[in-house]
């Protein structure tokens, strides 16, 4: 755990370190709008709690693949995996609304893991449902991802249509308190309008745009086909419930494709969201390297390219 954290900080030592660039603001939904207002005032704290943040879903991230055992044996790579992705992806200096999100999400996926051939698990289902809903409070794309939960109970257990009632009023049920709160202080348009209107729109895919802001998309997109690809491969000797929260980790990539079209004035910041599939399935694809020596070169390769990126600025 404690070199988790290193790890961690050598990733988020650039943000710590360096003067940022400013940079397009994140969109956000009512709950991460007004989690980041208050946090701003905390200055450099907010850092931290990204930090915190960061190294509190790889330590979760890492359990959940340890306990369904979706690696050979025990290990800590996962959350490797996970801090390698993310110190590529995040660049606000600081706790921003997307961050907060990814916390939820990953939460939200771990409940649906727990799903897999239980009779009764309504309580897992209406989880899934609930967490989702206050990722998308924080960060309105979230909510695509109830699509996973239906694609999931499909996948992970025989569900009817009690089960995916559950799923949705689980969803709705943040929504509700959320927009019952505004509707009492007399500023329910406000609720719709921050969370709603204001974050679709007709997107600008042609202005601001440079090297380095098609650098991340691009390199996603080839990771994404290289695991696809490879995807026969990763999971051959894990259990069947393993391969199957594999299969999901690949809707979550495919889903997550239509979750741009929730977010008007979308950033790179956006692809946090792959993170937790991108960071299990890297770590899935060292493990199948069986010369260690190899496994060990590779992923020094790769940690060098991504803090050669962010540290770009002083080297060239």
């Amino acid at each position: 755990m404690f070199f988790v954290a290193l790890y961690a900080l050598l990733l988020y030592s650039h943000i710590l370190i360096l003067p940022m660039a400013k940079q397009p603001p994140v969109s956000s939904g009512v709950l991460g709008a007004w989690v980041i207002h208050h946090v701003a005032a905390w200055g450099g704290w907010s850092k931290l709690l990204a930090y915190l943040h960061i190294v509190g879903q790889a330590l979760l991230v890492n359990y959940i693949v340890n306990r369904y055992k979706m690696q050979p044996d025990p290990t800590y790579l996962p959350a490797v995996g996970y801090i390698l992705v993310m110190g590529f992806f995040h660049y606000t200096p600081g706790l921003n609304p997307v961050l907060m999100a990814n916390t939820f999400f990953i939460i939200a996926i771990w409940e649906l893991f727990k799903t897999y051939r239980e009779s009764k698990c309504a309580d897992n289902i209406f989880n899934v449902g609930l967490w989702l809903a206050v990722g998308s409070l924080c960060y309105l794309p979230v909510g695509i991802f109830l699509l996973l939960g239906i694609v999931g109970m499909l996948m992970l257990r025989s569900s009817n249509f009690k089960d995916y009632l559950i799923l949705f009023i689980g969803f709705l049920i943040p929504y509700f308190l959320a927009g019952t709160g505004f509707f009492l202080t007399d500023a329910f348009p406000e609720f719709l309008q921050r969370q709603f209107h204001n974050n679709f729109g007709i997107k600008d895919f042609l202005t601001r745009r440079d090297f380095w802001d098609y650098l991340k998309p691009a390199i996603t997109v080839l990771a994404i086909i290289g695991f696809a690809v490879a995807s026969g491969n990763l999971n051959t000797r894990t259990s069947a419930q393993a391969q199957k929260n594999y299969s999901l980790l690949y809707w979550i990539l495919i889903i997550s494709i239509f979750s741009i079209t929730f977010q008007l004035g979308i950033t790179t910041e956006h692809l946090l969201l792959v993170g937790m599939p991108l960071g299990i399935l890297s770590a899935a694809a060292l493990t199948r390297i069986k010369n260690i020596t190899a496994a060990e070169l590779t992923h020094l390769a790769i940690l060098m390219i991504i803090l050669g990126y962010q540290y770009r600025s002083i080297l060239v």
